[in-house]
């Protein structure tokens, strides 16, 4: 199969044309050189390589220098003003693109064919020489070793940027994760104390039955065994859910009802809360009064974590008829624990709002403070 060369980028093949224009300016202009077809290939030699000085840098330098030595002779090419620059820009080129290695040979690649130049030409060698060649391809060297240096922090400025995007999105998932497996736990704690309760209900009609209606009773215990192997089923199902070492409550979760001893629980710790109720409340499942109380709940946590003790939070409920509207809004004025972080306390309301097809909205309150508003659509509620 035949090797086909990397194809250059388009601006290194426009330097390269660049440099070969102004090599045939440079002899047309020239009154000691002629314009030759010797001058045309070896002008054509020596810029051509700049086009791959990205791809194959120290090769690149190195075919330039043997170029301009071989064609120096004949071509005066040592004494040309492009060849000269050809070999600068291949000098920085080696320096920015090549390997820490590469390009410490490519410096001293440079540097021996300029002392083997100086002394085979009698004319040259002073120390102005010395000083005007150095501080040319010197100072290019250095200036593509600076660059490359640069470019190298930002390619690992970029890389850190780009894994700390990498552990935020997993920590988020992580956390969406956790909050989803938390809220399943605690609604699988409803559905079996309602089991339980129901089973406990079914049981006590099907003995008020037995005497008097034998049939709806052998039904009801039927039914008695039905949902005493679903509540058994239940918390099998929790195993795989649960942390190690939690166990399965079938006592009621709290709902709005329990809000009071809530706000005076976050009264006890030094915030100030108070309370208002609009509209006329109505029977919630138990799974969206559960959301409900939660999201008051982490909404006041997260006011005395970042607000502090000393903050004023107001909680509203309103009840419109399609829905249930709660917000928490705080002053910003206390002095927060130093310490405390952000948490995931807003991923766990919102995955609760939105389990019952809600919205929870969040974020600095003009003026200051904070305020989390949700809205949980009645429609969401079976009760």
């Amino acid at each position: 199969m035949r090797w086909i060369p990397p194809r250059p980028p388009w601006t290194d093949l426009a330097l390269a044309a660049l440099l070969g224009v102004s090599a045939v300016l440079e002899r047309l202009t020239s009154t000691e050189v002629p314009l030759t077809v010797m001058e045309l290939a070896a002008a054509a030699v020596i810029v051509a390589p700049i086009a791959w000085r990205r791809i194959w840098p120290l090769g690149v330098i190195a075919v330039v220098l043997l170029a301009v030595a071989a064609t120096s002779a004949s071509t005066h090419s040592f004494e040309s003003g492009y060849a000269f620059f050809t070999m600068i820009v291949a000098c920085y080129s080696v320096a920015v693109h090549a390997r820490p290695r590469d390009a410490a040979v490519g410096a001293a690649m440079v540097a021996t064919f300029v002392l083997v130049g100086f002394a085979v030409d009698p004319g040259r060698g002073g120390a102005g020489d010395f000083l005007f060649v150095g501080v040319l391809f010197g100072g290019a060297w250095i200036l593509g070793h600076l660059i490359r240096g640069r470019g190298e922090e930002a390619r690992l400025l970029r890389a850190q940027a780009a894994e700390l995007e990498r552990r935020r999105a997993e920590d988020a998932q992580r956390a969406v994760q956790a909050e989803r497996a938390r809220i399943a736990r605690e609604l699988h704690d409803v559905i079996a104390h309602s089991l339980s309760v129901m089973v406990v209900q079914t049981g006590v009609v099907r003995r008020r039955l037995r005497h008097d209606r034998p049939q709806d009773s052998e039904l009801l215990e039927e039914v008695e065994e039905t949902g005493r192997g679903a509540i058994g089923e239940l918390r099998r199902l929790l195993g795989i859910l649960r942390a190690h070492g939690e166990e399965l409550s079938l006592a009621p979760q709290p709902g709005l009802d329990r809000l009071a001893p809530l706000l005076e629980q976050m009264r006890e710790t030094g915030l100030t809360v108070g309370m208002t109720v609009e509209g006329e409340p109505v029977p919630l499942s138990a799974g969206m009064d559960l959301a409900a109380y939660r999201i008051v709940q982490e909404a006041l946590t997260n006011t005395l974590r970042h607000a502090g003790r000393g903050a004023r939070a107001d909680v509203a409920i309103r009840w419109n008829g399609t829905a249930v509207e709660l917000e928490v809004r705080d002053d910003g004025a206390g002095a927060a624990p130093p310490g405390q972080g952000a948490g995931h306390g807003l991923v766990g309301m919102r995955e609760r709002a939105v389990l019952y097809d809600g919205t929870l909205d969040a974020g600095p309150r003009e003026g200051g403070g904070y305020l989390v508003r949700a809205v949980l659509p009645l429609s969401g509620s079976v009760t």
